[in-house]
């Protein structure tokens, strides 16, 4: 198969995959705005942890044993900011939907379930969660402090 086709095949598939789950969105109204910021907390969960830089460096304090290490330490720490950053926002719409701040179980469970999801699904629609979830993440990005050492 050609590139063009290959792409067209994906799209597709894509569409028919997002389809249903569009359509509950609309359905669910407030249900979805607590799983979208779940599923960017999932994501963020699931990149974060391309990072083990960031536990030696930030977690446990140890100088950085290169530039590339303190790098790649630094971008763990933006994705661990921007879990955080999606949690709070999935807690706020939980307490809305809900009128109660949900329990930790609660959050780790819908946060579980997405992470199972994400890592099964076709790199094309991870792809997809990943551009829905950039406007989230930009945001998440303006409040982040700068860890010190790291130029913005």
């Amino acid at each position: 198969m050609t590139d063009h086709r290959i792409f067209a095949f994906w799209t597709l598939c894509l569409l028919v995959l997002i389809a249903p789950v569009l359509q509950a969105e609309e359905a669910l109204g407030p249900q979805a705005h607590f799983d979208a910021p779940t599923s960017c907390a999932a994501l963020a969960l699931i990149r974060s942890a391309d990072y083990p830089e960031a536990v030696r460096v930030y977690e446990e304090g140890h100088e950085p044993l290169s530039f590339e290490e303190a790098d790649a330490a630094a971008l763990g720490l933006l994705w661990r900011h921007r879990r955080t950053f999606a949690e709070d926002e999935a807690i706020r719409a939980f307490a809305e939907l809900h009128g109660r701040s949900p329990t930790d179980a609660e959050l780790s469970d819908a946060q579980s379930r997405w992470v199972r999801m994400l890592v099964s699904y076709p790199q094309p629609l991870r792809e997809a969660v990943e551009q829905n979830c950039e406007v989230l993440f930009e945001i998440a990005d303006r409040s982040c402090p700068t860890p010190l050492g790291v130029e913005p």
